[in-house]
């Protein structure tokens, strides 16, 4: 066999080639030693060539013990070298024979004689001997992807509201789709044992053993079916790509002799399950598992693999095409993004890495060499073609055909004759296509095309109409359209009556997706203004009388949903507004279902980029338009509509059409804060508070800008307005422009005086007041400034008999600071009499010390979770996605929680869910991130995922204490803590635990209202009663609450519990013990573990615990030397330093003596130039105490606190300044910076109080600081004080109200009773104690009540 296929012998006789066909290597002498028979030989295969042997002493036995006395493992091994070669010599003959095959091909005749079967005509000059790169570009297939027909090229395969839908599921890599890493890959493995079976057949069978006859092979059924084979058929057909990958692991891991028939009803159950988009990998790994076992493919084998490979391939072509047309979308509808863009182009990079198409061709060789060609199917073939098609491959194409046309018991399908046309044209040879199109007609004519009419197949005249279509765009592709046109007009001549008779015409009768290949075939080759000509008179047909637009119809019908869509694509993309304008009005009064979203936003799109061609009243009337109609539906949610809502506002600022631009925008404002006060579903779509704060200000800054002053009051009165509204201060450089805009209003006598309300004029003297701060740079932008100053204002409200008392109280004390500060006291004395305000100067003395005002806290409605009705069902593909996408995390978390929860939200739309443990990761790292409109709607996802479970109680019962749990840890995340203990009670209420990281999350954020972590405590206690086995996480959450309690004793003890259950402490965990030792001064301890934290061998390092070794030597035991030790240290382990690592710097420098200045300024200017931290309000108050509290240079600490305009000042800021007062005894500054402050927004804290207790007890006006006192709440019980502590991040740091009461702290209560003690005044201090005691807070208490006995 070797030898024919060579064309000569290697050795000198047949029976040493056979030996040598073993050997792995050239060398015949090392072959006949290896294989040959020797003295030790107890076993041979005897090879009879020519006549049965004979005269063999032995026993005799057969094939089948042949396992016995062989390592097959061993022999494959030692075989691979040599049957490789044989190999690629066998493939390259493959290819090589092409060209004689063409050539009969050519001829009229067919290889398939007697057959009643003609041969596909294939010209011979256009062949590409080498073929095109894989994915080649195929432009844009105009057909429709026919349901019933999946060959289809992808273009058109999603339906209108999925257009910027992605492929679900990337590959890890293209390694890890084809093969299994570490082992040989699948086409070379598959090819060596195909050759090695080869081999040792007989020459006179070339058909599978028994032990290898398909599975599927129902005429010739199985002698016997083993019980594994049993259980994978019945998963094949449960349609479950669980249980069927469940029940083939069970298979391969407890079965010891598996066969190959056992093995191959494994692939199929797990062909048959496999999700469209799902890699190979397990069937791939099931497929070398029997490789493993020395068990040699048979044909049902190949095919099983070959058909994978294909559809994997279409698969990889649709995701391709699905991904680039995303990309062009974005475009289209101005919301292009790199970042996502290059997230396409790679996946598509990974996705075109892939060769399945290389492989299956490999395969159906290795199948070919075997014998196997007449095992293979109709769909087999027609699936290799359509990879060809899709790669271009028109050499593979033309030798599928010719095995194809060896076959003489079936004829080709509609199917197979378009899969070709395709190739030819892919591979850009229009003869070809004609040449196959012409001979599917006439084998049609002739009865050679196998045609069924079963319900179960593709309608044929459906896919005899797609063959017509499919020459149709072939002929626009080829920029041939008067053909194209030729064909339609026969396709119109044909007679619909026949179809209904399972008669298949030629030609057919034209479909709705004949005319939408046309329009395609004219847009793409860029005659647009044909493809509206044909487009308007398809307007004027009929409605289409059949729902699928395939089906042939006979008749002219109007545009179906596809064509809209290109049509409304072109015109956007060409510019040619106006007849898009036309064109989708006339879709909008017709039919609003398929006026989706995307299409809306491309005709948005396109309007506003042709804005600036128009007119003042064309661009009005433009925009009334897309408003009216465009924009107009409830599809559109808060977030879609702040974007065009911006970007319709600039366009009016752009013409200075003010009312019509702060119209549309208060509008907006109005609906966005509606939707966050009233629960509904539109809330979950709105935007972050913050997003549309931004907007605003930046609206504003653009009005100002462009208006240069000129605004009518009205216009930046509502602006102001706009901005109490969404809580925003206003920045400076808009203040200037507001005073103008009323000042002018006042000099032109339109002031609106009669509908001006409280409101209006406090927001007047509020930017008056803070323009008296401004720096004159801000006050000189306003061209023409015609604002008089705060006296004339004062004078107006006289003037329009406003009641001057009706104002806030914090802007009068303000209003007559400043007066007094230009004016003097006297002069506002004289203002007030000649106002008439002279009631507001029997307050005026006691206003200057009265304490703030509390107010009541802000309130906001809940949520609205998932309230659809609509059944689920379990997606075990989305629930794997979902679940490796958040475990993979990365650098990039909340982007990869984004891209889970919208994979998610998509599926949920579809009715598919994700498994219970899949949502509950969900709603765990939803909550983490503070993202909890997402938690309530995942919730209530879960609640109807868990109604859909009824048939397993098993797994509705686990999959519920699973989401409970989950909400118990995104609650605890986000900071709800009665919402997470309501989980948690109704955990234990079904008698459930929960899980220890629950437990974590619970004691991570207790909030008490002392310090000594008893509910933290009572939590870790409770877990162990019910023997949670405690995590890390947990371990370290308790210990740092420990530590923060001053509990070392108890927290080591816990870290020395955790090593003894072989816990591994982490640096969170060393850090946690070290800040325990740190708090209550145990240095040497706190040394200790920290050489041993760096001694440990999964020691990573972390910048807390060097944060802490350094704030001991800063506060604790003050040591400048130790404390640059560490941040040494730190550098060494090459850790970036953090915003707390550079405070603590700067007190290194700045708070421990001997001061130097210099340094701690070379640290701050570090600081600055350091892009990857920012600078905070902890850092300038570093500098404001070491200038004001230690250097005693108040001058100099309020001119760092007013040069402060890279961040808003919070109330670290002005603690830090107050501080400063309190030292250099200056309590007259104290309400100027008190009201500065709360026109800044800043909350006042208790922190804040403390000090300013402390300023007034020092200057012996203890009746102010009672006052101060008395104006605080105190917390809950049980609730730490809120709205204390200033945030982390900058930009959260007006996320308080500033009006929002302020909470006493254990702190606050010392700082009085130190301050009735020091006045004298001990029963005060007393009775104080007594108010605490009742409040419970038992440790203070203590303490404080030792000090009375001082």
């Amino acid at each position: 066999m070797l030898a024919e296929s060579q064309g000569a012998l290697r050795t000198r006789s047949v029976q040493s080639e056979v030996i040598w066909a073993l050997n792995p290597t050239n060398n015949i002498s090392e072959g006949l030693r290896r294989y040959g028979v020797s003295g030790e030989t107890t076993a041979v295969l005897v090879v009879g060539i020519g006549a049965p042997a004979t005269g063999i002493a032995g026993t005799l036995v057969g094939l089948d013990e042949l396992a016995e006395v062989t390592d097959w493992a061993t022999a494959a091994c030692a075989m691979l070298p040599k049957v490789a070669t044989q190999i690629l010599h066998s493939t390259t003959r493959a290819v090589s024979s092409i060209k004689p095959i063409r050539n009969v091909l050519h001829q009229s005749g067919s290889s398939r004689q007697n057959n009643k079967g003609g041969s596909a005509r294939y010209p011979v000059s256009h062949v590409s001997l080498s073929p095109p790169a894989a994915h080649s570009s195929q432009g844009r297939t105009v057909t429709h992807a026919s349901p019933a027909f999946p060959s289809h090229d992808g273009a058109f395969l999603q339906a209108d509201d999925q257009d910027d839908a992605a492929p679900r599921r990337a590959p890890a890599s293209p390694a890890r789709t084809l093969s299994i890493p570490a082992r040989p890959s699948v086409l070379k493995t598959v090819q060596l044992h195909a050759r090695a079976r080869h081999a040792f057949a007989a020459d006179h069978d070339d058909a599978p053993d028994d032990d290898a006859h398909d599975v599927l092979d129902e005429p010739t059924p199985p002698r016997h079916v083993s019980h594994a084979a049993k259980r994978l058929l019945e998963v094949r057909h449960s349609g479950n790509p669980i249980r069927a990958a469940e029940a083939v692991r069970k298979f391969r891991q407890s079965t010891v002799k598996p066969s190959v028939r056992e093995f191959n009803a494994a692939l199929e159950a797990l062909q048959a399950t496999r999700r469209p988009g799902e890699p190979l990998n397990l069937i791939l790994e099931t497929y070398n598992d029997m490789l493993r076992h020395s068990l040699l493919p048979n044909a049902n084998t190949y095919v099983a693999l070959i058909d994978c490979l294909t559809a994997r391939d279409n698969e990889v072509h649709s995701a391709i095409t699905a991904l680039e047309r995303r990309i062009n979308h974005r475009a289209l509808t101005g919301l292009a993004n790199p970042a996502f863009d290059q997230a396409d182009y790679k996946r598509i990079d990974m996705l075109r890495q892939e060769n399945n198409h290389n492989t299956a061709m490999s395969l159906f060789e290795s199948l070919l060499s075997t014998g196997g060609n007449r095992f293979l199917t109709g769909h087999t073939y027609t699936s290799l073609i359509r990879s060809c098609a899709i790669n271009s491959n028109i050499d593979a194409a033309i030798h599928i055909w010719a095995q194809f046309e060896k076959r003489d018991d079936f004829f080709p399908n509609s199917a197979m004759y378009l899969e070709m046309i395709r190739v030819y044209t892919n591979a850009g040879q229009l003869s070809g296509a004609e040449e196959v199109f012409a001979e599917y007609r006439d084998a049609l004519q002739r009865g050679m095309i196998h045609i069924s009419w079963s319900e179960d197949n593709a309608n044929p005249n459906t896919l005899n109409c797609l063959v017509w279509n499919q020459m149709i765009e072939t002929y626009f592709r080829f920029d041939r359209p008067e053909k194209a046109i030729a064909l339609v007009e026969q396709m119109l001549q044909a007679e619909a009556t026949d179809i209904k008779h399972h008669v298949v015409s030629d030609p057919p009768p034209v479909s709705s997706a004949t005319f939408t290949t046309v329009l395609a075939g004219f847009c793409d080759s860029g005659d647009v203004q044909t493809a509206l000509v044909w487009f308007d008179r398809l307007l004027a047909q009929q409605p289409s009388s059949s729902q699928d637009p395939f089906e042939p119809v006979g008749l002219a019908t109007k545009p179906d949903h596809v064509a809209w869509r290109i049509m409304v694509d072109t015109l956007a993309a060409k510019g040619m507004i106006t007849d898009l304008n036309r064109i989708f009005s006339i879709r909008l009064s017709t039919d609003l279902r398929y006026a989706r979203v995307p299409q809306r936003t491309i005709v948005y799109t396109a309007n506003m980029a042709h804005l600036q061609s128009l007119d003042d009243e064309q661009c009005v009337r433009t925009i009334a338009w897309l408003l009216a109609d465009v924009l107009n539906t409830p599809d559109f949610k808060l977030h879609h509509r702040l974007h065009f809502t911006t970007d319709i506002c600039n366009a009016y600022l752009d013409r200075k059409m003010y009312d019509k631009a702060i119209g549309l925008f208060s509008a907006y404002v109005a609906d966005f804060l509606k939707s966050t006060e009233t629960p509904s579903k539109s809330f979950i779509h709105a935007p972050p508070l913050a997003h549309v704060q931004e907007s605003q200000l930046k609206f504003t800054d653009k009005l100002y800008q462009v208006s240069k002053g000129d605004v009518p009051y009205h216009i930046s009165m509502e602006l102001a307005r706009l901005a109490v509204r969404l809580r925003v201060t206003q920045s400076p450089s808009a203040i200037p422009f507001f005073l103008q805009s009323y000042a002018l209003a006042r000099a032109s006598n339109t002031l609106p005086t009669v509908g001006m309300t409280r409101l209006d004029w406090e927001l007047l003297f509020m930017a008056a007041n803070t323009f008296e701060t401004l720096e004159e740079h801000f006050k000189l932008a306003v061209p023409d400034f015609a604002y008089q100053g705060l006296p004339s204002l004062v004078r107006d409200v006289a003037a329009f008999e406003f009641d001057f008392d009706k104002l806030d109280e914090d802007v009068v004390r303000q209003v007559i600071d400043n007066l007094s500060k230009q004016l003097g006291t006297d002069g506002m004395l004289a203002l007030l009499k000649e106002t008439g305000f002279t009631s507001a100067v029997k307050d005026y003395i006691p206003a200057l010390d009265q304490p703030l005002e509390d107010s009541a806290s802000e309130t906001s409605g809940a949520d609205s979770g998932y309230a659809s009705e609509a059944p689920l069902t379990l997606d075990p593909y989305l629930s794997r996605s979902v679940m490796e996408k958040i475990r993979a995390k990365g650098a990039n978390l909340a982007g990869v929680v984004n891209s889970a929860f919208s994979e998610f939200k998509t599926a949920v739309e579809n009715g598919k869910s994700p498994h219970p443990a899949a949502l509950a990761l969900l709603l765990h790292w939803l909550g983490r991130m503070g993202r909890m409109k997402d938690v309530v709607y995942t919730y209530g996802v879960a609640q109807r995922t868990l109604q859909s479970l009824e048939n397993d109680k098993v797994l509705q019962t686990q999959g519920w204490f699973e989401i409970e749990n989950a909400m118990i840890i995104a609650l605890g995340h986000y900071g709800d803590i009665e919402g997470a203990h309501h989980y948690r009670r109704r955990v234990f209420a079904h008698g459930g635990v929960p899980s220890a990281e629950a437990y974590g999350v619970l004691i991570h954020n207790v909030k008490d209202t002392t310090d000594d972590a008893s509910n933290a405590l009572e939590l870790f206690q409770e877990s162990q009663r019910y023997r949670v086995i405690p995590s890390n996480y947990l371990y370290n959450n308790i210990i740092s609450k420990l530590a923060k309690a001053r509990k070392a004793d108890y927290a080591l003890e816990l870290f020395r519990q955790m090593k003894g259950l072989h816990l591994s402490p982490t640096s969170v965990t060393f850090g946690a013990v070290i800040g325990a030792c740190a708090r209550v001064g145990d240095i040497n301890s706190a040394e200790a573990l920290f050489v041993e934290m760096t001694k440990d061998p999964n020691f990573k390092p972390r910048i807390p615990p060097y944060n802490t070794m350094m704030q001991i030597y800063t506060t604790i035991k003050p040591d400048r030397a130790r404390a640059l030790y560490y941040y040494q240290e730190m550098q060494k382990a090459g850790i970036s330093p953090t915003a707390h690592t550079y405070k603590l710097l700067l007190d290194v420098y700045g708070a421990l003596e001997p001061v130097d200045i210099s340094e701690m300024s070379r640290i701050f200017d570090e600081l600055k130039a350091n892009k990857k931290v920012a600078v905070q309000g902890t850092h300038y108050a570093a500098m404001i105490n070491a200038y004001g509290c230690v250097v005693k240079d108040l001058n100099q600490a309020i001119k760092i606190f007013t040069q402060i305009h890279d961040i808003p000042r919070d109330a670290v800021v002005y603690e830090a300044l107050f501080s400063a007062f309190t030292v250099h005894r200056r309590a007259d500054l104290i309400r100027q910076y008190l009201n500065q402050m709360h026109l800044e927004g800043v909350h006042m804290t208790a922190y804040i109080a403390n000090c300013l207790i402390k300023t007034y007890s020092l200057l012996d006006d203890m009746e102010e600081a009672r006052k101060l006192f008395e104006s605080l709440q105190d917390p809950p019980e049980g609730v730490a004080a809120p709205n204390n502590h200033a945030p982390h991040s900058p930009e959260t740091v007006s996320a308080i109200d500033p009006n929002a009461p302020v909470y006493r702290e254990p702190s606050t209560w010392e700082a009085m009773v130190r301050a009735e003690l020091g006045s004298g005044n001990r029963d005060g201090a007393l009775a104080l104690l007594e108010r605490l005691k009742a409040r419970q807070v038992f440790w203070m208490y203590r303490r404080l009540a030792w000090l009375t006995m001082v």
